[in-house]
């Protein structure tokens, strides 16, 4: 019975990751407000900069969108508080954005139907709060550009979420959730700002980790329980630390050392997760 439900969480885990690509891929693998928009898409863009928010240092974001596509990312714009690119149907009803200054922060809340979007951060403020999608997928990359806090990226109801970490990365904590879908976290950084932690959390369906980096100047140690189905694991080169048939800890053989560290804290209620070894779908690259 137990070799019968891991070997099924693990195969459910594939069948949704490839629910994650499926909402995900269209986002991150080429612009999503193409050169050419035809009669029956309305692109709109929304930005705002520092000349117009003087005094403000800390962003927080309340985003949400109840259908479609959201890409985020961060730029070296030191000007640039953010900047929405809206692609909707037309006859789609238009996003309602307002902005609202208490001191040095920045209140910012976003509401749509539906659309794809693309979010641009700029690395002159701290970003926190939460971007939402009801259904459909949301891309993150964090770069050297990137200054947050704690953000919620959340999945409410089915499709997918994609985050990616790049050298540098400044970021406290980062919360990724998925009702019914899956999330691929990839860890493509040797070193990062500060210590950093990411809790992701998917009720039904998989979580896929890349393949982790084990670099001197930075520990990692990860953390999964599926409470119904399995997981497939691949040390290579980390220490083992718990290991059972639905749940593990790991460790970078560098953790106790690094100068900065990153935890990742996975749970999957129905499903399972593979960790520690490359996606077996071409994973699309960010498009600039």
């Amino acid at each position: 019975m137990r070799a019968n439900t891991v070997i099924g969480g693990i195969i459910l885990a594939i069948l949704l990751s490839s629910v994650v690509y499926a909402f995900v891929a269209p986002i991150i693998s080429g612009p999503i407000i193409p050169i050419y928009v035809d009669g029956a898409k309305v692109r709109n863009v929304y930005s705002l900069n520092a000349t117009q928010a003087p005094g403000v240092n800390y962003v927080d974001l309340n985003f949400t969108i109840k259908a479609g596509g959201l890409d985020i990312n961060f730029t070296d714009d030191s000007n640039l508080i953010y900047k929405f690119v809206f692609e909707q149907d037309e006859g789609v009803a238009a996003p309602s954005i307002t902005n609202v200054t208490v001191g040095n922060k920045l209140l910012v809340n976003v509401t749509a139907d539906s659309g794809n979007v693309k979010a641009i951060f700029g690395n002159n403020y701290n970003y926190s709060g939460a971007l939402r999608v009801g259904a459909g997928g949301i891309s993150a990359v964090l770069s050297e550009d990137s200054n947050v806090d704690s953000l919620d990226l959340v999945v409410k109801y089915a499709g997918g979420l994609s985050v990616e970490i790049l050298d540098n990365a400044s970021f406290n904590h980062l919360n990724t959730r998925v009702n019914t879908g899956g999330i691929i976290l990839s860890i493509n950084a040797t070193t990062l700002e500060r210590n950093s932690t990411i809790s992701s959390v998917v009720e039904v369906g998989g979580v896929i980790v890349d393949k982790l980096p084990n670099e001197p100047s930075l520990g990692i140690e990860l953390t999964a329980l599926v409470d119904l189905g399995g997981k497939t694991l691949n040390l290579d080169n980390y220490d083992i630390i718990i290991d059972t048939p639905n749940e593990c800890k790991i460790r970078s053989t560098n953790y106790l050392t690094a100068p900065t560290k990153l935890d990742i804290d996975i749970f999957t209620g129905a499903g399972g997760v593979m960790i520690n070894q490359p996606f077996f779908l071409n994973y699309p690259m960010p498009f600039g």
